[in-house]
């Protein structure tokens, strides 16, 4: 086990107090988590990110900036993380004077980051024997969802916890869940990302075939979101992104191969066999090589089109 600069503690298997009135810090203001801490922001909100214009929108707000990751550590019983990925969360617990290293017992580290549930469930580890709690508790349904309340939270953790947790959660959206134990959060916000490629790709596919077929692409969607077929592609990205010709839906190719991996390599572990996703993942790897993994995910549509010879986007 890697050095981690903490003091273990004899006994605490869960949470002793939970804190009244926790000071909150939130790291990580990027698309997403910038979305999920401006519901939390108050006069006492505690923000910190590398880049200093991310975080100017907080303090104008009356948020307090924070040096640096070791002074939230040292003033904030709850600490939130939206990072891009586990490794950087390990970074940020673990790796160079580390916040790990200035934490203290009673504190809740909550990862939002799309993460990877093997290496959570060993941070998880790390922590306790120290007294601090580690929740993971990514998120689904856009920057969009976040503003408006409503994104899906997966919680994986204590459940004793997690009801401790839930006012402040509910802060965050009204669609919190208790996934089970430490990982479960990861684990499902992996496979639901994995999901949603495949019915992305499947949406795709079938819209080419009837807008070949001489269906308007537009009436063909809104006829899919009322039928059997529905689901996020037919709901959200197609009409908000692809028809609107906005082509911008805020999530990265790259991201979404980072999630979508993290579920195939979860299968490989259990030596299951995933044909459609590895179908779906293949596919989004041709998107890759064409517009480059920065790209947005909206820009798949285009690859559909280049294959297909079928017009989605509007003319």
């Amino acid at each position: 086990m890697a050095e981690t600069g903490l003091k273990p503690m004899n006994v605490r298997d869960a949470v002793t107090s939970f804190p009244t009135n926790p000071k909150i810090g939130f790291i990580g203001l990027g698309n997403m988590g910038a979305a999920l801490a401006m519901r939390l922001l108050d006069p006492g909100l505690m923000v910190y990110d590398p880049d200093q214009t991310a975080m100017k929108p907080f303090i104008d707000g009356g948020a307090i900036a924070a040096s640096d990751l070791a002074a939230m550590a040292r003033q904030c019983d709850i600490i939130f993380a939206c990072l891009p990925t586990s490794a950087v969360t390990e970074m940020v617990l673990f790796g160079d004077d580390g916040m790990a290293g200035h934490m203290k017992p009673g504190q809740i580290f909550i990862d939002m980051t799309s993460g990877d549930p093997a290496i959570s469930r060993d941070q998880a580890a790390r922590l306790k024997q120290a007294g601090i709690d580690f929740v993971d508790a990514p998120v689904s349904g856009g920057p969009r969802g976040a503003r408006e309340g409503v994104i899906a939270i997966m919680v994986g953790g204590d459940a004793a916890l997690y009801a401790q947790l839930l006012p402040l959660l509910g802060r965050i959206s009204s669609n919190c869940f208790h996934a089970g134990p430490v990982g479960a959060g990861h684990a499902l916000k992996a496979g639901n990302n994995l999901l949603n490629l495949i019915c992305r790709m499947a949406s795709f596919e079938v819209v080419s075939l009837l807008v070949n077929a001489g269906v308007d692409a537009g009436r063909a969607v809104d006829i899919l979101q009322k039928s059997s077929g529905r689901n996020y592609a037919t709901e959200i990205t197609l009409p908000d992104n692809i028809l609107s010709g906005k082509m911008h839906q805020g999530f990265s190719m790259a991201l979404m191969q980072k999630d979508a991996g993290l579920a195939l390599g979860m299968a490989a572990a259990m030596a299951q066999d995933m044909p459609l996703g590895a179908s779906a993942f293949d596919a989004l790897q041709d998107a890759i090589n064409t517009h480059g993994d920065a790209a947005d995910m909206s820009l798949v549509a285009l690859s559909y089109e280049a294959k297909t010879g079928a017009r989605i986007r509007p003319e």
